[in-house]
């Protein structure tokens, strides 16, 4: 009887024991900028849902620094998911309104979606915010080029060119320029 009660006893705590709530606290160690630098290394790795889940948890933990919803744009822009990337960059603009870089991919990923309105608007507006990168140029005469202004990505191209110096970049402004020539 008492090897009965006993028994009882134990699968009656076990039950109670297994039934019973846990509460675990995780404490995350690493800080935002350690979550973007993870997820631009998970993006070189080609390990994509990975690196957007680093971005997405670095901009949640520093909800003004625009670095990694700029980084996740530009993860978007490159798997093509235009609407995503858009979006990415437009939040990035709104922690800074003044970075030429997010409004020029900005401009680039609109004009991929096929609003080429808004993407001279953009595009214009990263030229005029920062004048020195070719670069944004390049994305201008894109746009100038997709609404068919070509007297504008002519000239575009050519003050790229006045401007520019990295050789891939120069050649690509060299072979546009070379077709916007020979058209009227």
């Amino acid at each position: 009887m008492m090897v009965r009660i006993i028994a009882i006893s134990l699968l009656f705590s076990l039950l109670i024991g297994c039934t019973m709530p846990r509460i675990i606290l995780l404490n995350d160690p690493l800080d935002s900028r350690q979550h973007n630098d993870l997820g631009l290394s998970y993006q070189q790795r080609g390990e994509y849902d990975l690196a957007v889940r680093e971005f997405e948890r670095a901009a949640d933990l520093d909800r003004k620094w625009a670095l990694p919803l700029f980084n996740l744009g530009n993860l978007h822009a490159a798997r093509g998911e235009w609407k995503l990337a858009a979006g990415n960059f437009r939040a990035a603009l709104r922690c800074d309104p003044a970075s030429a870089e997010a409004m020029n991919n900005l401009a680039w990923v609109l004009l991929k979606a096929g609003d080429d309105k808004e993407a001279l608007r953009w595009s214009e507006q990263a030229v005029k915010t920062d004048t020195s990168q070719p670069a944004f140029l390049d994305t201008l005469a894109e746009v100038q080029i997709a609404i068919h202004d070509y007297s504008a990505a002519r000239l575009t191209v050519e003050r790229a060119l006045s401007v520019g110096s990295d050789p891939a970049l120069m050649k690509s402004l060299g072979e546009k320029k070379i077709l916007l020539d020979n058209v009227p």
